[in-house]
């Protein structure tokens, strides 16, 4: 009851509190009153909840200390997860490897081709190396063999152009052509030898503007290109006459002429050896004459035999020369000295 009292007047003014006070038994205790003297203040100051009047204050539990020591086993068990999370993943690519090293891809079994599978891959390759020799051959201008005849035919050949004229049927334009051609002939026969070396100064002019045009070509190109065009060339054509032998039709054969090797004035000749100067010389001097091949070599065979080392120095002497000059001229042609014969030998195998 004296509690709920000295809570009331700590609410009321100072004044007032004393006045009240003056009531109160004096059997009250001494903190009371102490209570009531002391306060110099002005303002109330605000008590405990009606709640909580007249009961003991408890205790404030402090953990700060606690919540450290959380924290840091917190930390602790942070850090320890992470690091069994590393071993763990590198346990796992340790196992992985493992694993993939035992389960190494077995090799698939090479697959066995058909006698038909593996003649159609032949012919693939081989059209395809043929595609490429034929890409190295290059193509030059071609040299047509003009005559007094053909450069004649040719003139007369605008008659039929123009008896053709507006023609769709093709049986009738090649009835026109066949008699205009048999005519052309008879006609031919029939000129004055004034006419034909006309025809004859025609055809040389002609020839000499396509070998103009053809040398122009040839010197458009390094002597190594059509070095390279010839070796191409000279394999088209082993290739074409094997087509050849092996056909039955015939038509292959005609072709067999197909690839002439290109003709270049910068070409150099290869060095001969003593035994081939002897041989030249022999059949230089007319002492063969009247003397099938065959017997002929083996005679220059048995001679060369026969020479000796003082004879032989003499074709030597020119082998050598021989050499000097081709090695000399080669540098002059290709800007670098010859290769060796057997870097010559491989490159031409390839």
């Amino acid at each position: 009851m004296i509690g709920r009292r000295v809570a009331v007047l700590l609410q009321l003014p100072a004044q007032s509190r004393v006045l009240r006070t003056s009531g109160l038994p004096h059997h009250s205790s001494s903190p009371v009153r102490t209570l009531l003297s002391a306060p110099r203040r002005a303002y109330a100051t605000p008590g405990r909840p009606r709640k909580a009047v007249g009961e003991p204050s408890r205790p404030v539990k402090r953990a700060v200390k606690r919540n450290a020591t959380q924290a840091t086993s917190s930390e602790n068990s942070a850090a320890k997860q992470k690091t069994d999370a590393r071993k763990k993943t590198a346990a796992k690519k340790d196992a992985a490897k493992k694993s993939a090293a035992k389960k190494a891809p077995a090799k698939k079994p090479k697959k066995q081709l058909t006698e038909e599978q593996k003649a159609l891959k032949e012919a693939k390759a081989a059209k395809l190396k043929t595609s490429e020799l034929k890409k190295a051959a290059l193509q030059p201008p071609k040299l047509s063999k003009k005559s007094a005849y053909t450069a004649y035919v040719a003139e007369q050949s605008q008659g039929v152009k123009a008896m053709t004229a507006g023609k769709t049927d093709p049986k009738e334009i090649l009835q026109i052509a066949q008699t205009n051609l048999t005519e052309t002939a008879k006609r031919w026969k029939a000129c004055t030898p004034a006419e034909v070396e006309h025809y004859n100064h025609l055809a040389h002019s002609a020839r000499e503007a396509e070998q103009a045009q053809y040398k122009r070509w040839v010197e458009s190109h390094t002597p190594e290109a059509i070095g390279l065009a010839n070796r191409a060339r000279s394999a088209l054509r082993k290739r074409v006459r094997a087509a050849a032998n092996t056909s039955t039709s015939g038509t292959t054969k005609s072709r067999s002429n197909a690839y002439p090797a290109i003709h270049d004035e910068r070409h150099v000749s290869r060095p001969v050896g003593p035994y081939v100067q002897f041989f030249i010389n022999r059949h230089a001097s007319g002492d063969l004459k009247n003397i099938s091949g065959p017997e002929a070599t083996k005679l220059i065979a048995k001679e060369w035999k026969e020479l000796s080392e003082g004879e032989k120095a003499k074709y030597r002497s020119l082998a050598e020369s021989e050499k000097k000059r081709y090695a000399d001229e080669y540098e002059t042609a290709y800007g670098h000295p010859p290769s060796s014969p057997r870097a010559q030998t491989a490159a031409a195998a390839a």
